[in-house]
């Protein structure tokens, strides 16, 4: 089995190129590297997780949030997990629907795009069937933005686990110019973005700091959000409680905005 994996044609190589080559599954697994050293390792790592009832989508949560954890880098680029018990409310609370474009401009593990995908399953299970619907779901309904390599690969196996052959992450810093295209693409937004401090001016998209002037991380989240949210569009953040009188003092757009704003 060790053998198996460590070859340059085996299982490991496999799961970097499964479904497709292409496929946002292959791009951010690429430089994956086998890192077990011993075959008994690899055999206790198996044994552990054949125990594993993946059937129970609350497991899978459980994971993930797990590997979260024991990430060196969490916490240093404000990565922190979301109890599920909130991102939950939010999501009963937007109530995604089967046209929805689903986007977490900080996706991290992808947390509230997997809620907002069993919330569809849930309530629009019949719609799936069509094959509209389901190509839909599998390729465009859910988009993330992060900037961790670590965070990107945890929240892309997320969403395979979840059966979201395809979803649409991409590997930038939101705030950046280098996201400025993400103008009117989303329907729904859910976020915890990363509160940590002030950013450089010259580091983020122009189009942003012209929402919110501010270099507050939490403000230029939500100029982001206002700016790919299409019109009429819904939103569901936590911030920090300051949010609430800051960013209302200090630009012409009101809060209205925003469905539901937790604090």
């Amino acid at each position: 089995m060790f053998e198996l994996f460590q070859d340059k044609e085996g299982a490991c190589q496999f799961i970097k190129t499964i479904n497709n080559v292409n496929a946002t599954f292959a791009q951010f697994m690429d430089s994956a590297i086998f890192m077990i050293s011993t075959p008994q390792l690899l055999t206790m790592v198996v044994d552990l997780i054949d125990k594993i009832d993946f059937a129970d989508k609350d497991v899978n949560g459980d994971l993930y949030e797990y590997l979260l954890s024991k990430l060196a880098t969490a916490g240093t680029n404000g990565q922190f997990r979301t109890p599920r018990h909130i991102i939950r409310m939010m999501v009963d609370l937007m109530q995604p629907q089967i046209d929805d474009i689903i986007c977490d401009p900080s996706s991290g593990t992808c947390g509230f795009l997997v809620s907002a995908s069993e919330y569809i399953n849930e309530h629009h299970s019949t719609a799936l069937y069509e094959e509209d619907h389901l190509k839909h779901y599998n390729n465009e309904m859910f988009m993330g933005m992060e900037f961790d390599p670590s965070m990107i690969r945890i929240g892309v196996m997320n969403m395979v686990m979840h059966g979201i052959e395809n979803p649409q992450l991409r590997f930038v810093d939101a705030l950046s110019e280098a996201n400025n295209s993400f103008t009117e693409e989303a329907t729904l937004i859910l976020a915890n973005p990363p509160f940590k401090g002030s950013l450089n001016a010259d580091s983020v998209d122009d189009k942003v700091l012209a929402l919110v002037n501010s270099k507050k991380t939490e403000l230029l989240f939500l100029g982001l959000m206002i700016k790919g949210l299409k019109k009429g569009g819904r939103c569901a953040v936590i911030v920090p409680d300051g949010v609430l009188f800051d960013y209302y003092d200090k630009t012409k757009y009101k809060l209205i905005t925003f469905s539901v704003i937790l604090c």
